[in-house]
């Protein structure tokens, strides 16, 4: 995800190579840090459907908008 809005960033931003790099690294920082919370690489995603079809019961924590406690947004499904 990281190196597809670097790309993106570079081939559409203009300006010095300084300038440019400066905004890369900003916009990258944010787009991240914005997403950090729910984001799951696609290879997190295939191991834990690997496993999951493998009998290896798995744990994993998400956001249920019907289940929120004021205390915790998180919930912990018991098991998949």
């Amino acid at each position: 995800m990281r190196e597809t809005i670097r790309k993106a960033m570079q081939e559409n931003v203009k300006g010095t190579r300084e300038e440019v790099e400066k905004a890369v690294e900003a916009v990258t920082d944010a787009v991240m840090d914005a997403i950090a919370d729910n984001y799951r690489s696609i290879t997190e995603v295939h191991s834990i459907v690997e496993c999951v079809r493998a009998g290896i019961r798995v744990q994993i924590a998400y956001a249920d908008p019907e289940e929120l406690d004021f205390m915790d947004p998180y919930t912990v499904r018991p098991c998949w």
